[in-house]
């Protein structure tokens, strides 16, 4: 029963509230959160309004009907955070300290706690799990993709996890989610050009493109009120307040060029917003531009057509179905040529043609070996029955003298 009661916790929109702290009120209602204060007046709450959002609310002890508190293992196992496995692993960081530290602590903390047999399926499952992702194995957008599958396809399975990155970064509420999910695309765009997740990873770009636009325009409204507010400051301040605060605006400056300078070494163009630097935002408006002009350019539905062509063909390999993966080969480099697939099934099919080319030259040897047996066993027949009908000839022969010089004799 408890494992329903752990699985429940990990999949629930409201997270720990499985262990929180319970206020029951007098006409019903029912209060889960953490109890900030309990006194003789009333019971403060803090509590989830909404999956995502706290409130805090006092109630007066007149409308309390009980309060149930957590226990100390219920309050300690919610201190233990998610033990849901991520949608994306690429290492064992998830797993380290779970499977280290906090759920044998626990386990040995509270041995006959009802939660106990929880940690314990949960521990030996969060191991398992460590023990693939350590032998190569990663966990992409939820789904498992084993070390042999990634040694056979590194190109694809790669450029997925570079995509899986992205998204996970465009999901994020930091300030700075669009420019880190655009840097991401950069990298994938260098590094896996045809690569089939290009025309999804291009449609999140357009969309990170137009939300950093947005934020840059915000960014640049409220830049200029701080830098009138500052200037306003610096010119009523003492003369030791206004070289300090003078400085640091020279020191943000410096900041946000090194920023910039740094993104232009490492091979990436994008960089965080610098609200207050005139000359950032002004370089992120004019790139945004320049990269929305050029990768709107992308013909993402030839592009996705190219990629089911290339599958398909790929398909027909396996059936064995060579004429019509050639087809395939011949639409897919038609519509997109630089699809990584385009290789891989050209590859595919001259190996397969050059398999059976192989063996109907194995089989034509052995028909003219065999057809070379067939004439030499005739061969040897035909000597076989000659030399017979010799011996016959011969046999007959000196029987016929004998038989005549036996009746000269006579």
């Amino acid at each position: 029963m408890h494992r329903f009661l752990l699985l429940f916790l990990l999949t629930s929109p409201f997270g720990g509230l499985i262990f929180a702290d319970t206020v029951f009120l007098k006409d019903g209602t029912q209060l889960k959160g953490e109890i900030i204060e309990d006194g003789p007046s009333g019971v403060t709450i803090e509590y989830f309004a909404t999956p995502t959002i706290k409130d805090q609310r006092t109630v007066a002890k007149a409308d309390v009907d009980r309060v149930e508190k957590n226990t100390p293992d219920q309050k300690d196992f919610k201190e233990l955070g998610s033990l849901d496995t991520p949608a994306t692993v690429t290492d064992t960081s998830f797993y380290d300290p779970l499977i280290d530290r906090k759920l044998p602590e626990f386990i040995a903390k509270y041995p006959n706690s009802a939660l106990n047999s929880d940690a314990c399926e949960r521990l030996k499952t969060l191991a398992e799990e460590r023990a693939r992702v350590q032998k190569g194995d990663r966990r992409l957008d939820s789904v498992w993709i084993s070390a042999s599958e990634i040694a056979a396809d590194p190109y694809q399975t790669g450029a997925l996890v570079k995509f899986t990155y992205i998204k996970a970064a465009s999901a994020s509420n930091s300030p700075n989610s669009s420019v880190e999910a655009l840097k991401g695309y950069e990298l994938l765009e260098k590094n896996y050009p045809g690569s089939a997740v290009m025309p999804d990873a291009v449609s999140l770009a357009l969309q990170q493109l137009q939300q950093l636009q947005s934020q840059l325009a915000a960014a640049k409204a409220n830049g200029e009120i701080e830098l009138k507010n500052i200037s306003n400051a610096i010119a009523s301040a003492r003369a030791d307040e206004a070289k300090n605060m003078k400085d640091a605006m020279a020191q943000y400056e410096n900041n946000a060029k090194a920023s910039m300078a740094s993104a232009t070494a490492d091979g990436s163009k994008f960089f965080p917003i610098f609200q207050k630097s005139k000359e950032s935002i002004a370089t992120l408006q004019a790139l945004v531009l320049a990269e929305r002009a050029r990768i709107s350019q992308f013909p993402l539905s030839t592009m996705r057509e190219g990629i089911a062509a290339a599958k398909e063909g790929l398909r027909m390999i396996k059936a064995e179905k060579i004429k019509e993966a050639r087809d395939q080969l011949a639409l897919s480099q038609k519509l997109w040529p630089a699809n990584y697939d385009n290789t891989k099934l050209k590859t595919q099919a001259d190996q397969f043609e050059a398999t059976i080319a192989e063996k109907a030259k194995i089989a034509a040897t052995e028909a003219a070996k065999k057809a070379e047996d067939e004439k030499a066993r005739k061969l040897a027949v035909e000597k076989a029955a000659q030399e017979a009908a010799e011996k016959a000839k011969k046999e007959a022969a000196e029987l016929a003298a004998q038989q005549a010089a036996e009746k000269a004799a006579q």
